[in-house]
C-alpha cells in the first residue's frame, strides 16, 4: 500500500514509478527521486508527503508552498515535509506535483549510484 497514494493521480500521466525506501515510498521520475510518501505511527511528526530536492531550492520552494518544512526526525537535508496534517494537504500536493509535471527543477535529486561489493 502506497500512503498518500492520491499523488499519484495528481502526477499522472508521468511514467512514474515507486519503490520502497527506509519504510517509506519512493517515488521517481526519470532518473530522479521527487517524492516519498510516509504515513507510520513511529514519529508521525515526519509523515506525509516528502519532496526531495536540493537545499539551494528550499527557501523558493517554500515561498511558492509555505507549508513546506524540514523533517524533524530524520535529518535529511535533501527533503521538505508536507505533513498529512496541513488543512490544505491535498492542494498543496496537486501544486507539488504540477511543478513537477512542469518539469521545475525545483523537485527532483538524482540518487546516488550504490557502491557495489567486491
Amino acid at each position: 500500500m502506497i500512503p498518500h497514494d492520491f499523488i499519484l493521480e495528481f502526477l499522472y500521466p508521468l511514467p512514474i514509478r515507486t519503490k520502497k525506501m527506509f519504510g517509506n515510498v519512493a517515488i521517481y521520475y526519470g532518473n530522479k527521486i521527487i517524492l516519498a510518501t510516509r504515513q507510520k505511527k513511529e514519529n508521525p511528526v515526519d509523515n506525509g508527503i516528502w519532496v526531495g530536492t536540493k537545499t539551494e531550492h528550499h527557501e523558493a520552494l517554500k515561498t511558492l508552498i509555505p507549508e513546506l518544512r524540514h523533517l524533524e526526525t530524520y535529518k535529511i537535508k535533501t527533503w521538505l515535509l508536507l505533513h498529512e496534517d496541513e488543512p490544505n494537504f491535498e492542494e498543496r500536493a496537486q501544486q507539488i506535483a504540477q511543478l513537477i509535471k512542469d518539469n521545475s527543477d525545483l523537485i527532483g535529486n538524482i540518487p546516488k549510484p550504490r557502491k557495489k561489493n567486491l
